[in-house]
Formats: C-alpha cells, structure tokens, sequence
C-alpha cells in the first residue's frame, strides 16, 4: 500500500472516530420521539438532559428548558409507543434528599384519550426541599406552640393534636381519679408486698431443708418419715407450698414491670401536599417484649385532596408484637390493616451520639391488587427511612414509603412519652388477673 493509501485510511478513521465521539457526547439518539411542552412555575433545579419517568418507568429526556414570560416551559422528549393520558400529573420528582432530579409524570385515565404531539400541558410545581424543611420546622413550631398555650388559634393539625391531646388528658384524669380511689387500699396492698416477698423467701428456703432432711433418717422427722405414706404426703405437700410461694412471686413482681408509651408519628408527603398523623400505644410486660396498637393515617376520609395523585387511605389499624434486643426492634402483625412486619436497626447504639440516629424499614400489604386514583396498585408495600432523636421525646426524619410503586417522599417527625398511670393500671389489671386464676385453682 501506497503512502498515500495509507494516509488517507488514517484521516478516514479518525474522522469516523470523531463522528462517533460527537454523536455519544451530543447524546443523539435515533429513537423516534413526541414532544410535550409542560409549563411550571419553578422548576426547583431541573436540568437539561434530564430522565423523564412514568410511573417510575424512564421514558425519555428533558431536551430544553426556557423562561417565557413568567413561566418556565419544559421541553419533554418521550419515545413513540407510550401514550400519555389525558389527566396525566407532571412535577419535578428527587432520587433522594441529595439525588439528582427528573421529570415525573403520574398517568392519567386510560380511558381518556392520549396527549398529542405538540401539546401544551400544566405542571405542578414541586416543593424545594429546603422550603419543605422549613415549612416543617414552623409547622412543629406552631404545633409546640399549640400545646403549650390554650389561648391559641392553632390550624387543622394543631387542632387535630389538640383534640387528641385534650383526649388523652381526659382518659389520664379518670385513670388518676380511679386510681386515687383505690390509693389507700393499694397502698397498703404495696407496703405489705415486700415484707410478703421477704416470707416468701424465707418459705422456700426452709421448705428446702425440709426437703433435704426427708431424704435422711436422722431425728424424730426422719424415724416419722419411715412411715412410706407419711413421707409421700408430706413430700406432696410442699411441693405444693413451693409451687404457690413462686407464683405469688412472680404475680407480685407484675405490678412494677411493665413500661407502657404513647407515640405519635406525623408526617407530610411532599409530592401530594398532605399530612399524615399515627398514633399508638406500646405494652412493654418485661424487658425486650412489646405490643403496639394504634391508628395510622388518622383523619376524616371525606376531605377534599388538594392533588389527584394522593393515593394514601385513611384511619387504617396498626397491632404489632415486637421483640428488642441490641440494636434490633422487630415487629410483626397488621400494618395499616394489612399483614407485614417492621424492622429499627441503630448501628452505632454503644456511642452517645451514633445511638441517637436508626434505621428503619417495613413491608405489608402483600396481597395488594386494588385501583387507586384511577391508578392499579399490585405490588406490596415497602417503606425506608432514617429517624434522629433530638431527645427521648422528640425526634425528626424522613422516609421513602411505597418504593415499588410511586415512592413518595415524606418529612417525619416523631414525639414519644412515657404514661405510668397507664403501666400502673395495666400491672393492677395484670395482678387482678392472676389472682383470679390462682383462687380457681384453688376450689
């Protein structure tokens, strides 16, 4: 081959190594592609070049972004084949609290006829997250302040936490009082428990000397106990004693164990513009062993939404039994009145700071098949989150929730007390209980 030849085969290469190049870093696709022009009013960061997803599903690309007037019109390249319906929701959707922002679109009525080619349609706009934090942090702002002052004109949750509070307080008054009433009799039942205890103790140990001198046939009790039927009697007999005095013990004991908490949740969902409130109640009986039963999604149902792509149900039941060891809280039961079980992990649970920062994951509704919003929901339900306690009453996060399907975003907070009229009258209840059986048993 000539030198020329072989020049020439070299320009030729390198020129289709620049085409490639510029077609790969120019980002040309030969897919074919409609336009839809959607207008925000912010656009909270979106860029050009931008994923385009439906329903989670990447569609397309942000192919221009551009100020008329005083708005914002987004350029959004979707392949050929996938029909948009009319109906449909566009916002500005987040990986996560640092991800990286995508044009997300909500389906709308299958039944509806598809968006055209060149169609102009309204987004909604998102809300940043740093206004969201702070709208959050006013909101609990204005719920402490709610608490705290009787005089104040508090809004819809406050109201809401108040009337439930004002619930609470009343329930705690009557305990108190029903307390209160029983107090001289429980005080003198308590005063007496640990001198009981103490001749419990004393009890068994002797009963164990005795039991040791039946197997000898040393002194008077031991020539008694060469009588076959005497020995098995008396045998018999403290056994009984024994068993009685520990279980006298262990009901006694009851009344101081158990721990019982009131915790409510409330959070918002940025995406639907929507507070969500929980409340429950934990029965811990012993170290490590919990029951939970609660309310979640806690409203009135007939509420108007102020979006269309709000797809939470509402005033579901919450009944767990959980076990805590470590860094581990695991529950398992009904989850807003779907099976499912929950799981708090606190890596760092051995350090001051580590252990105030979890973990925390659940999944339940394995069975779902239901159309929401005209939406068809079929998978189960999975949500994450991270929770820091400010301190052991007050502690604020946020979580993803249903990541299958829609995963939207919520800011979090939690606020927990602990009520020890309650765990007081569930261990009077307790002992009730099993001084009930112990009387049967003995008839």
């Amino acid at each position: 081959m000539s030198t020329e030849a072989k020049v020439g085969a070299f320009v030729m290469v390198g020129l289709l190594l620049m085409a490639v190049a510029i077609f790969l870093l120019g980002d040309f696709t030969l897919e074919n592609r409609y336009t839809i022009f959607v207008k925000f009013g912010d656009v909270a960061g979106l860029s050009n070049n931008a994923p385009i997803k439906l329903s989670g599903y990447e569609v397309g690309q942000v192919k221009g972004i551009d100020l008329k007037g005083n708005r914002v019109v987004v350029t959004a390249k979707i392949r050929k084949g996938i029909d948009v319906y009319e109906g449909a929701s566009f916002t500005v959707g987040i990986t996560g609290i640092i991800g990286s922002k995508f044009l997300e679109i909500t389906q709308g009525d299958p039944k509806a006829a598809a968006i055209p080619d060149g169609t102009t349609v309204l987004g909604v706009d998102p809300v940043p997250l740093d206004k969201a934090m702070t709208n959050a942090l006013r909101g609990m702002d204005d719920l402490m302040a709610s608490l705290n002052s009787a005089s104040a004109k508090p809004g819809t949750l406050a109201r809401n936490l108040n009337d439930t509070v004002a619930n609470l307080r009343d329930l705690t008054g009557n305990l108190n009082e029903l307390i209160e009433t029983s107090r001289p009799n429980l005080s003198k039942a308590m005063a007496r428990t640990d001198a009981i205890t103490q001749k419990l103790d004393d009890l068994l140990a002797k009963s164990n000397q005795v039991m040791a001198s039946l197997s000898t046939d040393k002194g008077a009790v031991g020539a008694l106990m060469n009588d076959p039927k005497v020995k098995e009697d008396v045998k018999e007999t403290v056994a009984n004693v024994k068993e009685m005095a520990g279980t006298a013990k262990d009901v006694l004991g009851r009344m101081t164990q158990f721990q019982v908490s009131w915790n409510y949740d409330w959070r918002y969902e940025h995406q639907a513009r929507a507070a969500r409130s929980d409340i429950g109640l934990k029965i811990s009986p012993r170290e490590g062993r919990y029951y939970y039963i609660g309310g979640s999604n806690l409203g009135n149902d007939s509420d108007a939404k102020e979006v269309d792509n709000d797809y939470s149900r509402a005033n579901k039941v919450d009944a767990l039994l959980g076990w805590e060891r470590g860094p581990f809280d695991v529950g398992v039961g009904v989850i807003r009145s779907g099976g499912g079980a929950r799981v708090s992990v606190t890596p760092f649970y051995k350090d001051p700071i580590g252990k105030k920062f979890s973990l925390t994951a659940q999944a339940y509704d394995f069975g779902r098949n239901r159309v929401i919003e005209s939406r068809r929901f079929d998978s189960p339900v999975y949500d994450i989150g991270l929770m820091a306690r400010i301190n052991k009453f007050f502690g604020i996060g946020g979580r993803l929730e249903d990541v299958a399907e829609i995963r939207r975003w919520q800011t979090w907070a939690n606020v927990t007390f602990e009520d020890k009229d309650v765990a007081y009258l569930f261990g009077m209840v307790s002992f009730g209980a099993a001084g009930t059986k112990g009387r049967s048993k003995s008839k």
